[in-house]
């Protein structure tokens, strides 16, 4: 999987247009970025090493493994370059040291990489070729990988791996892995490559195995959803085997042409952390400042949502709790085949119908009200006011579907910045994918309905599942969550304050005046913060009054 390319096109290099970067995953960048994470991660390393003399200065290895046209590289060797200046070495030994010999790269496109080469020759590396080679960093065998850093005189690993690796979204035709390429990549990465996982995370587990196993660092630009996601459970338990999150930046900003929001992992040795006491640093915004701690994640977490909702602020309050929603409940998701299954079968008519039932969607979803009828949703590429379900037609498997659905039922909308739930008392609606339903558990049929949507929508539930599950849904202030992680909610404590919620809950639903429904919302979350024990919930509840919908 390597070639040693020597052909050069200087500074006639450019990334073509768009289409191409987006193939391949590469996207610019800024200038103040790679500063930024150099100051997190080499900064350190130039103070520990200057300590030790030039020499040990100058056995610095930078890695970044999908260099480009070598924007890390470049900063990394100048900030070395200064450093062994600045120590007594000669002005043309030290470039020829800095450019020529500490820093090194790959990357699957020749055009790049001779534009990385270029820049490091006229720096004063004087074999560049050598330092900076065509490869695909995921395909490279491991013997491929001992023999390169064999050549970069580093075979104990790099001391440091540093860039902003291809994001590939695996679910686009035109940037998911091709059908060999896929299966090669499971060979390689084994679970860490499964379902939907990002490249991204591919390199980051990457990254882990080939720095030093001590006094290293990596720190890769990443999707944001590194940290949530079910397509990167595999990797974020991968690299925190063996390694300790010592800081986390999280953009909160667009900083490249491509769509999509970034953070930057900073992982050390196990045992090697600056603070060393199981807290990882946390830092924001373009400017990387500092916005606290939280306590790191380790291997088994199923996701580092806790940081990201230290990152934006999301309160963290103690509650009182009596078991959870799935001793009550239980919660259930519909897939593809339900979907696709009633294509052809939606109608549009106002008048009610109990042989058509209502076709409710995400889209029709508000915390107390159900909107069908009010306003247009999308269903199979058409636009609906009063989407219908016609029931003759159905396979028998789709009408045992329906029928279980035709219950009164919970329905709950994610992908939300708060959970979003509706009665449907009388079991007149079918819920569309991707809302899920919830109905009392067999052996708990008196499990009241309203208490089970009192509890989904208040301010303790939806602080709860920020802390768990921020950062998987589309957009990064939204909540996605399973089935399972909605079975998983906390119950209160207070039964009598939750059982004064879940009336205050049906007065809001049963409003046809929205400031109503919303007093009613509000008295309702009022009472659940009672139910959950939160002594001072004033800050709570402001904030999840602010994440209902139509808020700022």
């Amino acid at each position: 999987m390597v070639s040693d390319s020597t052909r050069s096109t200087g500074d006639q290099f450019h990334f073509s247009a768009s289409g191409r970067k987006r193939r391949l995953g590469a996207w610019y960048t800024p200038d103040d970025v790679v500063g930024q994470l150099l100051d997190l991660t080499l900064t350190p390393l130039l103070i520990e090493r200057r300590v030790l003399g030039l020499d040990a200065v100058a056995a610095l290895r930078v890695l970044d493994p999908s260099c480009g046209d070598g924007a890390f590289l470049v900063a990394a060797a100048d900030r070395i370059y200064r450093t062994l200046v600045e120590m007594g070495l000669e002005h043309t030994e030290a470039l020829r040291t800095a450019y020529g010999c500490c820093v090194v790269g790959v990357d699957v496109d020749p055009l790049a990489v001779d534009r990385c080469r270029h820049r490091l020759g006229e720096a004063g590396a004087t074999a560049p070729d050598s330092r900076v080679v065509v490869a695909d960093a995921l395909l490279t065998s491991s013997d491929e990988w001992s023999d390169l850093l064999e050549r970069w005189d580093t075979p104990a690993g790099v001391t440091a791996v540093i860039g902003n690796p291809p994001f590939l979204n695996p679910l686009a035709a035109d940037t998911a892995a091709d059908p060999n390429r896929a299966v090669a990549l499971r060979q390689r990465f084994g679970s860490v490559a499964q379902g939907y996982s990002n490249p991204a995370f591919m390199f980051l587990v990457l990254a882990t195995e080939l720095a030093a196993s001590r006094n290293s660092v990596v720190a890769l630009i990443q999707p944001l959803s590194l940290l949530a996601t079910r397509g990167s459970t595999a990797s974020r338990a991968a690299v925190l085997e063996n390694w300790t999150l010592d800081t986390l930046w999280v953009a909160n900003q667009r900083v490249f042409d491509a769509s999509v929001d970034v953070c930057a992992p900073v992982l050390r040795p196990r045992g090697e952390s600056d603070l060393g006491s199981g807290l990882t640093k946390l830092l924001a915004g373009r400017s990387f400042h500092p916005v606290g701690t939280a306590p790191s994640p380790n291997s088994g977490d199923a996701t580092w949502s806790r940081l990201l909702a230290t990152v934006r602020d999301v309160p963290d309050v103690p509650i009182a709790t009596d078991g959870i929603l799935g001793d009550d409940a239980i919660a259930t998701a519909d897939f593809r085949d339900q979907y696709y299954g009633l294509d052809g079968q939606i109608v549009e008519l106002p008048s009610s119908d109990r042989s058509m039932p209502r076709l409710l969607t995400a889209g029709l979803v508000d915390p107390a009200h159900d909107r069908w009828g009010e306003t247009t949703t999308r269903f199979h590429k058409n636009s609906w006011h009063h989407p219908r379900v016609r029931l003759d037609g159905l396979s028998d498997d789709l009408r045992r579907w329906v029928d279980s659905r035709l219950v009164p039922k919970v329905v709950v909308a994610t992908q939300t910045r708060v959970l979003e739930a509706v009665v449907d008392s009388d079991g007149s609606c079918l819920p569309s994918v991707p809302l899920v339903t919830i109905t009392p558990r067999s052996d708990k049929p008196k499990t009241d309905l309203w208490h089970i949507a009192a509890l989904l929508t208040s301010p303790p539930a939806t602080m709860v599942a920020a802390r768990r599950h921020l950062g998987a849904a589309l957009t990064t202030d939204g909540l996605k969550l399973r089935a399972r992680d909605l079975a998983a909610l906390p119950r209160p404590h207070d039964h009598a304050a939750w059982h004064e919620a879940a009336k205050a809950f049906q007065r809001a639903s049963d409003s046809d005046d929205q400031t109503r429904r919303k007093e009613g919302l509000v008295r309702c979350g009022r009472l659940m913060c009672t139910a959950f024990g939160v002594a001072d919930f004033e800050h709570l509840l402001a904030w999840w009054v602010g994440r209902l919908p139509g808020q700022n």
